[in-house]
């Protein structure tokens, strides 16, 4: 079980609510007022102690009162759906997938990283695979779907590696990747208010109930949007991409 702290900024008491997103169960600690407010740090300590209550051993997004405890993070949500990912970037970036090449990086083969191969085989001109452990799996992927492997940059890159991330390079590797703009989604998910979005993609993943093949990557919002005169979740304004 996962769980939350929402400070709702009205009057009231310390609250639990219980939702359920796929099956999954997500606890929220509904506090009154707001996180600047003389007694947060009590509404806070009362909220940690009923979600501990309950059996909730993680939290969706970081508790000032407590920032050891432990959490949900994303990096394997990011991998998981770096495939569409990339075809987002290469259609942001005016570019037509089956005439470009997108480069992976990795320490190693993961189960992420073929997944990734496999899918993007299907859409792409061609590969450019960079391995830190020298890896058989990029002749075998070239001899059984016939792709292309080339040398050298993408016109996208997936790092599977720590980084920071730059125009058109996706660094995946660390514990919660920053990737601007873009935004996995699932239709017809509904959450409850406040609750982080991609950290309950991530339990979802971990618990096997996220169905990858319906995740559908959000491009980058109109530069009216990222300005604040539409709301975030407002829809998205043009095609979200998924593989």
């Amino acid at each position: 079980m996962v769980g939350y702290i929402h400070f709702t900024g009205r009057r009231g008491r310390v609250q639990l609510w219980r939702h359920e997103a796929l099956g999954l169960t997500v606890w929220e600690a509904r506090l009154p007022g707001t996180e600047e407010s003389r007694l947060a740090r009590r509404r806070m300590a009362k909220g940690l102690d009923r979600l501990e209550g309950t059996g909730c051993r993680r939290l969706l997004s970081p508790c000032p009162l407590v920032p050891y405890y432990p959490l949900v993070h994303t990096r394997s949500l990011w991998q998981a759906v770096a495939a569409p990912l990339a075809l987002a970037a290469l259609r942001e970036m005016g570019l037509e997938p089956r005439q470009a090449v997108v480069a992976l990086h990795g320490e190693r083969m993961t189960r992420s990283y073929v997944r990734t191969c496999v899918l993007l085989a299907r859409e792409v001109k061609a590969l450019s695979l960079s391995l830190e452990r020298e890896e058989t799996f990029c002749w075998d992927l070239q001899r059984e779907l016939g792709l292309p492997l080339v040398e050298g940059a993408g016109a996208v890159t997936l790092s599977f590696l720590p980084g920071v991330a730059r125009p058109a390079y996706f660094p995946l590797g660390d514990e919660d990747p920053s990737v601007p703009g873009f935004r996995p989604f699932l239709p017809g998910l509904e959450l409850p208010p406040d609750c982080p979005e991609l950290p309950v993609l991530a339990a979802l993943l971990e618990a096997g109930r996220l169905p990858l093949a319906e995740v559908q990557m959000l491009p980058p919002p109109p530069a009216r949007e990222a300005a604040g005169r539409l709301p975030a979740r407002s829809g998205p304004a043009r095609p979200p991409f998924s593989v």
